[in-house]
Order: C-alpha cells, then structure tokens, then sequence
C-alpha cells in the first residue's frame, strides 16, 4: 500500500507491507536510493514473519519532495540538514503506527537510523545498521583503508557520465553496481530492475544534497554507549565506501548491546538473491530475539 506523508512542506512517498497491527519494522534507504532498495521479496518475507514493514523514499530521492542540488561552486546551501532526515523518519513512522518500532538503515540510512534511535528511544525497539558509516569514534583507533583501495573505488565512481536516457546509462551503473557488488555475482536483471527505478523518478546526476548532508555529523560515541536497544551492524567484507570493515567489527565489540555480522566477500550494494537472503536471515533473527526478550 503506497500514501503520502508530509513533514511540513516536504512530501515523503511511502510503502507498506503486511498487517498494521503486527510489529513495524521501518527500513531506510541510502544516499541516491529510492525506496524500492529494499527489494519487494525482502519485505514481503519480513511481513511473513509478523512485522508490519514500511519503506519511503527519502527526501531528494524517488516520489518525495526534490531540492536543488547543494553542488561544488553552485552558490546553492544545503537546504537541510541530516536531523531533518531524522525527523523524516519519525514522522513516516507515526504515520502508520504509535509503537515503537526496528529501524534499519542502509549506509547513510544506517547513519539516519542510528541518530534516530538516539533522538527518539521510545519510538526504538532496534537498530539494525547495514553498509553504515562510523559515526561513533570516541577514542578508538579506527584502522585507515588502504589508500589505493579508495582511489580504486572514487575512480569507478566517478567514472560514470551521468546519463539521462536509461538505455546508455544503465550499462554505465551496472559497471558501478558490478564494482560494489562485492565479489559476489552480479544479477544483471536485478540491477538494471534497480536503475530503472531510478530513472523512472529522477533527473540523473550526483546527489550532492544526501552527501553534503553527512559532513560534520556529532561524535555519538557516549550517546551510543548509554542507548539501552540492541544494535546490529552488518558490513560486507570487501565494502570499504563507507568505512574500513574492521572499524565496524572494532565499534560492535566496544559497545555494549551491539553485535556485527561481517559478509563473506559482499560489497555496498546486493544485487544477487542468496545476498538478500543473508540480510534476511541476520535481520529476522535479530529483530526476532530482541521482541522475544521485550
């Protein structure tokens, strides 16, 4: 079931699945990502399993409401800021139910889903953190990636020509989605399902504003270490877009009430279905033991 939900002036496009008695579980995509993400079969078998599940496109993306792009020498402010993502979140959130609900976020929708947990506790059951960046540093001594591996992964990134008719883009973002694929194999289908979708809702080009968005966000260690939910990171073992894998290993293991799930040979994006059934099974056994101890 598709609704609008407004946050002021800005429109949020949302999606649910499954009965809205049944717990919510409240997904949240990342940066240049629409809703849709979160494949259509993931959140169907999360239904399955009991949970109410609502996905949205964030603003600046997909069916929700569009900004002009804060890009390099543009003279255009960043016309919001990433605790109005946040509220974005709480606001999709109670639009469907009062409780509390799992909140997961991929990359800078884990950042998003983090800060929610810690701008509003009682609206959290847990937080599952997919492809996320540190945001917590505290006095850890966070390992550095290999700089050639950073160079390798800006120069694919930006390799892109950015364009707007799908039939000579999509072959451009499926080298990409190939790249952050991991080792794993790449479902061609799959991944051009995906692009297309974005195509379908999108002038193409760089997502200045959900980049600029994450500059400069707060150390949440001490917030981080108080929170009383369970966290969940999981990282694919050869994504290092949003951090070094072993940082995330580094954090789970400081914090109390946080674990992480390392993906063997996985990348930043899942275009390949025994990936999606990974997620799935990490997520579910999470989510589902912290419900039992509730």
């Amino acid at each position: 079931m598709a609704n609008i939900v407004a946050n002021g002036k800005v429109e949020l496009y949302t999606e649910s699945f499954g009965n809205p008695c049944d717990i919510v579980v409240l997904l949240i995509a990342g940066a240049m990502a629409p809703a849709v993400f979160w494949e259509n079969r993931f959140c169907r078998k999360l239904s399955s399993k009991g949970y109410h599940v609502i996905r949205y496109d964030n603003r600046d993306i997909g069916r929700s409401t569009h900004f002009t792009q804060s890009a390099p020498e543009s003279g255009v402010e960043l016309p919001y800021s990433i605790d109005d993502m946040v509220e974005d979140a709480k606001v999709v959130l109670e639009s469907y139910s009062d409780k509390s609900a799992h909140i997961i976020g991929h990359s800078l929708g884990g950042s998003i889903a983090q800060l929610f947990a810690i701008a509003h506790p009682k609206k959290t059951r847990s937080v599952t953190a997919v492809s996320s960046p540190i945001l917590a540093k505290g006095e850890l001594e966070y390992i550095q990636t290999d700089p050639l591996k950073t160079e390798k992964l800006w120069k694919v990134l930006m390799a892109n020509p950015m364009q707007q008719d799908f039939t000579k883009g999509a072959p451009e973002f499926l080298k990409i989605w190939e790249f952050l694929n991991g080792d794993w194999q790449l479902d061609e289908d799959m991944a051009n399902q995906y692009t297309k979708a974005i195509y379908k809702t999108e002038t193409i080009g760089p997502a200045w504003n959900h980049t600029n968005v994450q500059n400069g966000i707060r150390d949440i260690m001490a917030e981080l270490e108080e929170l009383e939910k369970p966290l969940l990171f999981i990282h694919g073992e050869k994504d290092y877009l949003p951090s070094n894998p072993e940082n995330t290993k580094l954090l789970a293991n400081h914090l109390p009430n946080a674990g992480f799930y390392i993906i063997e040979k996985g990348g930043h994006m899942f275009f390949n279905e025994q990936l999606w059934s990974i997620l799935e099974n990490h997520i579910v056994r999470h989510i589902e033991s912290c419900d039992k101890t509730s």
